[in-house]
């Protein structure tokens, strides 16, 4: 049986063809990888997430008026 390493490797090359048992252990390396990747980018922007941040709200521009005739 192959490492991960070279199966990875081996993904690479599009003339090599898995056996079953290599697809498996490849797809359900790939499939865990992306779960700890999907876990620990949500945990990076929930932590820095910083709700208690003041905010300061500048040019507030006036509702026009919707009866100002144009000039022609």
């Amino acid at each position: 049986m192959k490492t991960i390493e070279q199966l990875l490797e081996l993904s690479k090359n599009p003339y090599y063809t898995f056996t079953n048992e290599e697809r498996a252990v490849l797809d359900d390396f790939l499939s865990t990888q992306k779960g700890k990747d999907w876990l620990s980018s949500r945990q990076k922007k929930s932590s820095s997430s910083d709700k208690n941040t003041p905010v300061r709200v500048r040019n507030i521009v006036e509702k026009t008026i919707p009866d100002v005739e144009t000039v022609a």
